[in-house]
């Protein structure tokens, strides 16, 4: 019985990897990320710069800013069986103010549900979910990973530990992620060293595969 639920997960593995087309989209701060593919939209415009692979963007001058970066997916962005959805960045917000989050990390999957992160100085908020936050250092860099098997349930790790769980929220828009100043009414100084999104092979069944295929090469062997 076990050699046949290990059979059916590696079909299931190869079938979705036969089907599916992983990608890896990734923004390391060597330039602006206009220049990358990405959509840079602003209400009023924050100042940016580039310091030493970093992103800085700064709208304190004015709490009306939103400026931010968009990328539509054209293909399907969601994963398929055996597959995790994940997203990671590093970032630092060193001031702001207001009196709402001015950070937003927001994904949108192709069936229209979506999680949007927002950040103050010292702590992420779900913004579609009532009372979900974790808090954290502030003035620090920080790196956050979300990931997801079904664009329905989420976690977010952060610095290596997961801080959030949570569900993704019904929406209108389709096949997107966005991240920046996305907030007019509070402004806010913040760093970005990386952005990253993409879809890879769910680590579990992956190593199962490499872990248990010489057994199975093994078996096979022995009933010869």
């Amino acid at each position: 019985m076990r050699m046949l639920m290990f059979g059916v997960c590696l079909l299931g593995l190869v079938a979705g990897s036969a089907r599916a087309e992983p990608y890896w989209i990734a923004y390391e701060g060597d330039v602006f990320p206009e220049e990358e593919g990405w959509w840079h939209i602003w209400e009023g415009a924050a100042e940016r710069s580039l310091e030493d692979g970093v992103l800085v963007i700064d709208s304190l001058h004015d709490i009306g800013i939103a400026d931010f970066y968009t990328m539509h997916v054209a293909e399907a962005m969601d994963p398929d069986p055996g597959e995790l959805f994940v997203m990671e960045w590093r970032l630092k917000v060193e001031k702001m103010i207001g009196g709402y989050p001015d950070i937003c990390v927001v994904v949108y999957s192709d069936e229209q549900w979506a999680v949007a992160l927002e950040f103050d100085e010292s702590a992420v908020y779900s913004g579609f979910e009532y009372g979900v936050s974790a808090a954290f250092e502030p003035g620090a860099f920080h790196n956050f990973r979300l990931e997801s098997a079904d664009m329905r349930s989420y976690s977010l790790s952060m610095d290596g530990n997961i801080v959030l769980s949570g569900s993704f929220w019904q929406s209108a828009t389709p096949a997107e992620v966005s991240w920046g100043d996305g907030v007019q009414g509070s402004a806010s100084l913040s760093h970005w060293d990386y952005f990253r999104f993409g879809v890879v092979p769910e680590p579990g069944c992956a190593l199962l595969v490499f872990v248990l295929l010489p057994v199975i090469l093994n078996y096979r062997e022995c009933w010869r």
